[in-house]
């Protein structure tokens, strides 16, 4: 018996509650292909039903049904017909059980079932069950079937909305790219997250033919879409598109975006443009363009950007000249602009000692950002596989057990905050009180919470960072993971280019 499961079994004869009941609700979550093991495991369960505590006793028997029903199922797939008990399970009244036979079609790759879940996935009322059956359908359905799926893009759960996201991509569904764009307004930092990684992996050919569709439609949200899209994509052609929206768009918010968009970008054309419009540009868009340029020295640090990832002196330098003066930002901006840069360019063989190595510590540590970032998001997609039973190495089951008891006591010290919130003081005065002072119980709630929020990120880092080994190893490498390990090595190669440099320094 592995460590994990040991671990489990220890916490579900604890003296505290909670962490009994997190004991036994995990154990339901998994899966015990050993026999031995499974043995074991019920028997600590069995023993659980007569726990004082009445969340221990629940989880422990839906624990105990689930695992029973697993053996059932395993035997009955043993054959090559599909088990009456399979089709059974799938109508169960019990989300568990439907999930656990949406699980064993997954992973036995029983295509056959495929109209099944079509029909079951349009009437399926629990979330998590909904979430599963798109990640299945991901693997049976063929490239022309995707539409099936979009409109889960306005599912009210994040895991299923982050799931269809993810199938499509699987998919390669050309035809949900709009669709994909208005998952980026989406309320949920992840969603948005996984629906720009999810157009990357379209190609910029095909996402930069949209997006220029998207800023030439009339309507402003889609504009706004496009700017933020374009933000987000690290390549010359989506810094010429927001240059060229930030200095002809007719509609002030959309330019103002456009401007604030490109603080994302360290690139001497970038900071030219912005410097000449903070300089003689108008009004709120002058205010704009100085805000810009605070963000991007926030970012990378004071030194201005000496190199451009557009075209090189006599291209674009030349052209902006010649430019008419009514299409250069405000007051003939852009002339100033196409000085600043040429500048820049000029000097940048002269750029010698710490301005040189500022912007490459500047770089290196950005990509270190973005690889967390990155660890952090394969963490959550891991440890969602895991809350849905697939995960089967010790090692990381035992993060996911941690990241699961972060949870767990963030939703309780959130619930005690928010109980203790509700019975604010009343009136002016009370309010005014309130305001300037919390009860030391809510401070130690909120302060709680924080603590465990923290620690469930790191977790999500460190699972994130196991699961990048244990992929290059081939140990353990999951269809959903195959994007973002697409995007691991390329900033990894990146980072080491970029730290090479640094070292030559």
């Amino acid at each position: 018996m592995d460590i994990k499961i040991k671990k489990l079994l220890k916490d579900l004869t604890n003296t505290d509650d909670d962490l009994r009941a997190l004991s036994a609700m995990t154990l339901l979550k998994l899966d015990f292909p050993d026999r031995v093991v499974r043995e074991e495991v019920l028997s600590n369960l069995i023993q659980a039903t007569q726990d004082d505590n009445v969340a221990v006793r629940f989880f422990a028997r839906k624990a105990i049904d689930k695992i029973r029903k697993a053996e059932k199922l395993l035997k009955a797939s043993a054959g090559d017909v599909a088990p009456a008990e399979l089709d059974e399970v799938l109508v169960s009244g019990d989300y568990q059980e439907r999930l656990t036979a949406v699980m064993t079609i997954k992973t036995e790759g029983r295509t056959e079932y495929k109209d099944r879940l079509l029909n079951m996935l349009q009437s399926e009322e629990h979330a998590f069950v909904r979430a599963s059956l798109i990640s299945c359908l991901a693997g049976f359905l063929q490239k022309d079937e995707a539409e099936v799926l979009s409109r889960f893009l306005a599912d009210p759960d994040n895991r299923v909305r982050s799931n269809t996201i993810e199938a499509l991509e699987i998919l390669k569904a050309e035809g949900s790219i709009p669709a994909l764009f208005t998952a980026l307004s989406d309320p949920d930092n992840r969603i948005r997250a996984v629906a720009a990684k999810a157009l990357q992996a379209f190609g910029e050919e095909k996402v930069f033919a949209e997006l220029k569709k998207m800023l030439e439609s009339p309507e402003e949200w889609m504009k706004g879409s496009a700017i933020y899209a374009l933000s987000h994509i690290q390549a010359a052609e989506a810094i010429e598109l927001l240059l060229e929206t930030a200095r002809l768009a007719t509609h002030s918010e959309t330019r103002i975006k456009a401007i604030i968009a490109l603080a994302n970008y360290y690139d001497a054309s970038v900071y030219g443009f912005l410097r000449a419009l903070a300089t003689s540009g108008d009004g709120l868009f002058k205010e704009t363009a100085q805000r810009a340029i605070k963000l991007i020295e926030e970012k990378f640090g004071m030194e201005p950007p000496v190199t451009t990832v557009l075209a090189q002196p006599g291209d674009s330098a030349a052209s902006d000249d010649k430019k008419p003066e009514s299409q250069a930002g405000e007051g003939g901006g852009e002339d100033l602009a196409a000085t600043v840069t040429r500048f820049f360019r000029k000097g940048r063989e002269e750029a010698v000692g710490l301005s040189n190595r500022a912007a490459l510590n500047y770089a290196v540590n950005d990509i270190k950002k973005e690889l967390d970032d990155l660890y952090k998001d394969i963490g959550r997609i891991v440890f969602d596989i895991y809350q849905g039973g697939e995960l089967e190495l010790a090692d990381m089951l035992s993060i996911g057990h941690e990241i699961l008891r972060m949870n767990f006591f963030i939703q309780k010290y959130n619930e005690q905050e928010e109980k203790q919130a509700e019975n604010k003081p009343e009136g002016f005065f009370g309010q005014l009180k309130n305001l300037f002072s919390k009860p030391p119980e809510q401070k130690k709630s909120a302060s709680q919470a924080e603590k465990f929020t923290k620690r469930r990120d790191e977790l999500l880092v460190k699972l994130g960072q196991l699961t990048v080994k244990k992929y290059a190893k081939e140990e353990y490498q999951h269809k959903l993971l195959e994007v973002h390990m697409n995007t691991y090595g390329k900033l990894a190669k990146k980072l080491a280019g970029e730290q090479k440099k640094l070292d030559e320094q």
